[in-house]
């Protein structure tokens, strides 16, 4: 399953994502960020991503694939992609994902990601 919500004061959208995911999420995914953005009345680059994974456990590689194509074409592109991950292996599959990013980070906790986003003090990226 996943939620996906703004904070348009921030210019933030928000994925909490849970459980096993197929390709149909992960379109849905897609078009429920991209629907967030427009509502903020934003485009692309100029707002932040926060997914909180927290609650998946590992995936398909067919859905692997499908974040992997999401990330790398998407119509309205953030600025920054926080990513909060726990289970090491599942961090190990998202961190593939994210590798066709150069501004997309792991984050151990919500808030540690969220400093990362809007630039509060330094935050290093969970390895």
């Amino acid at each position: 399953m996943i939620k996906v919500t703004s904070d348009r004061s921030r210019k933030l959208v928000i994925a909490e994502m849970s459980g096993f995911l197929d390709a149909a999420d992960v379109d849905r995914f897609n078009a429920d960020k991209e629907a967030a953005v427009t509502a903020m009345g934003l485009g692309s680059g100029d707002y932040v991503i926060l997914i909180n994974t927290e609650g998946c456990v590992i995936q398909s590689q067919e859905v692997v694939a499908a974040f992997t194509r999401v990330v790398l074409d998407t119509r309205f592109k953030s600025k920054k992609l926080a990513v909060v991950r726990h289970d090491n292996l599942t961090r190990l599959q998202t961190r593939r994902i994210l590798s066709v990013r150069d501004d997309a980070e792991i984050f151990a906790s919500v808030e540690e990601a969220e400093a990362w986003l809007f630039d509060v003090g330094q935050q290093r990226r969970v390895a």
